[in-house]
């Protein structure tokens, strides 16, 4: 059964922090430490959230309500035997205009299996509270692993530099697939962990990822949310939105700065599991020559879900006389100048071709919607980005703030904010025939579809202004010599017709083409929200050995600490739960 976040328990409190509190005139980091130390007489919310990060669960969790947060930190305490709580800073959030929490940052100490010290840190929130002596209770608990003591730190760059160079050595720890965001995310804080890995990218250029799609391609997140670990990728005076150019040479300087150990014009041929154990044998074309690589494990960062084109089958399509493209082979639209044009899609794909059209100055374009569209307005999403992510904010705390938040709790802020959009440029489509979805939260298309929406960039006033017509509704019956016949019966005519209706969505698709048809109908895959609004499955192994990463920048740069954390922790013969292959361990949930 579907589950959605209207599911999931958790909601906004509301906003009872005065404005004029002076924050140094109560305890807060007192009160932090002896919540944490004495967690079951603690006062905690009835609607009180704790979402670990792999300190104490060993997954990614998150738990409701205040006696079921009890007794489950309870019990893995009783395992990690977390101690050494220290706070420190207290901040106030207000994410909309009402609600509100204190925030306090604290740092701990946790057992790890086999005997590692795992270094922890997290964020405490409290909300007034009459029935509390001290007038506050616990209301939202974030934790994460940060590392484990004595072996190095997946923020800490610095072994990078003071270990040798990268070899040819092709016996190494860990097979990356794929030099995407994810890819170089994930190499990056292995060398940070000193763990042997290659990283295999086909294209013959670092970046192809992104200047291989259409010429306008850009985020539609801001520049600091794309950075990549350790540092600012990207300067200060670059575009807020990072056109595919400069994106890629981000990601150049990165593999540069970092010492990226890169094999460009690599294409896996073979790729087997070891019989009996733990590995893969891989042979890898490289240029002219073909290397045979053992690994331990191996990282799929082949860009799924945005990487192939997923097109539907039209009826007639041998008899059209122009051209037919999809949203993979297709460029710029210049050479089509003076001539029509039409764009099947209504998402990010399908506007940013249709303004490519219009740009290059075709006679006519027609955008063919399917099905309602959310729209969202770039300025009010540049906005709310930039109250976590910017110039004066350190990335990793950022990455903290952000990246720990309950799933659900984010969603709520989100659906809040989206009730202050003017509904004006809304009715404006709508008038045109561009059909609107008002009612999507921005993060539930985000984390559950992976797309269908589109951040307006400009595009939807030249739309309003009849520069671009839309037909909706109206399904495609089949092509015609010269264009497009609908069901309606009416036809628009075309030179050239491009379908950005999106990419194959399944990763055992693309996983098939390396690790093969079996292992990848094998993989364990999330569907979906679990009982406690996580994805299910969230930052696991996919199979014995096997990751499969995936997701923008942003999400790349924070998973990756975690997938490589785990992959350390399995090299060193001290796996978590779900990194024991071949014992019968269960996954530890209650």
């Amino acid at each position: 059964m579907f589950r959605g976040f209207d599911d999931v328990p958790g909601s906004l409190p509301p906003d009872e922090i005065p404005a004029d509190i002076d924050l140094a005139s109560i305890p807060f980091p007192h009160f932090a430490e002896n919540a944490l130390n004495n967690l079951l007489s603690a006062t905690v919310s009835s609607s009180a959230l704790w979402r670990d990060h792999l300190s104490l669960t060993g997954q990614v969790r998150t738990f409701y309500n205040g006696e079921r947060i009890k007794e489950q930190w309870s019990h893995y305490s009783q395992q990690r035997s977390p101690t050494n709580f220290k706070a420190t800073e207290a901040s106030i959030s207000r994410p909309t205009p009402d609600s509100s929490w204190v925030d306090v940052l604290f740092t701990f100490v946790t057992e790890q299996e086999g005997g590692l010290i795992g270094n922890c840190s997290g964020i405490i929130s409290f909300l007034p509270s009459s029935s509390s002596e001290t007038g506050w209770e616990v209301w939202m608990l974030r934790t994460i692993l940060e590392n484990f003591e004595g072996h190095g730190h997946p923020d800490d760059p610095s072994p990078i530099f003071s270990s040798p160079s990268s070899t040819e050595n092709a016996k190494t720890s860990v097979l990356i697939i794929g030099a995407g965001q994810s890819g170089l995310s994930l190499a990056g804080r292995l060398g940070a962990l000193n763990i042997p890995y290659i990283l295999l990218e086909k294209a013959s250029s670092i970046g192809y990822s992104w200047t291989g799609k259409y010429d306008t391609v850009r985020q539609h997140t801001i520049r600091e949310m794309n950075n990549l670990p350790f540092d600012r990728t990207y300067k200060a005076s670059d575009p807020t939105l990072l056109p595919a150019k400069i994106v890629a040479e981000g990601f150049q300087n990165y593999v540069k700065k970092y010492r990226i150990n890169i094999w460009l014009d690599a294409q896996v041929e073979q790729c087997e599991q070891k019989t009996g154990g733990v590995g893969w044998e891989v042979r890898v074309r490289r240029g002219g020559e073909v290397v045979e690589v053992e690994a331990r494990h191996m990282a799929l960062s082949t860009g799924t879900g945005v990487s192939v084109p997923n097109p539907p089958t039209i009826e007639n399509a041998d008899a059209f006389q122009g051209t037919i493209l999809d949203i993979g082979s297709f460029k710029e639209s210049s050479r089509w100048k003076g001539k029509k044009g039409i764009v099947v899609g209504s998402a990010t794909g399908a506007h940013d071709v249709a303004q490519d059209m219009l740009d290059n100055a075709l006679s006519s374009i027609t955008m063919i919607q399917r099905s309602p569209t959310p729209v969202f307005p770039v300025e009010w999403v540049v906005a709310g980005q930039e109250g976590i992510f910017n110039l004066s904010t350190p990335p990793e705390k950022a990455d903290r703030q952000d990246g720990t938040m309950p799933l659900k709790i984010s969603r709520e802020v989100m659906r809040v904010a989206a009730s202050f959009i003017d509904p004006a440029r809304f009715d404006a489509l709508e008038r045109v025939g561009f059909r609107v979805d008002r009612s999507i939260v921005l993060n539930d298309w985000i984390i559950l579809r992976g797309g269908g929406y589109y951040i307006d960039i400009g595009t939807s006033s030249l739309i309003a202004a009849g520069a671009i017509a839309v037909r909706s509704g109206d399904p495609i019956k089949r092509f015609l010599p010269h264009g497009l016949e609908f069901a309606s019966g009416d036809v628009v005519e075309a030179d050239i017709v491009v379908f950005a209706t999106g990419y194959q969505k399944d990763p055992r698709k693309q996983a098939a083409t390396v690790v093969g048809a079996e292992v990848a109908g094998e993989m364990r895959l999330p569907r979906g929200l679990d009982e406690e609004g996580e994805l299910e499955r969230y930052l696991l192994p996919v199979g014995k050995g096997l990751w499969l990463l995936r997701g923008a920048v942003n999400a790349a740069r924070w998973n990756s600490r975690f997938v490589a954390l785990q992959i350390q922790a399995e090299i060193m013969g001290k796996p978590f739960s779900d990194c024991r292959w071949g014992e019968d361990v269960k996954s530890g949930k209650l």
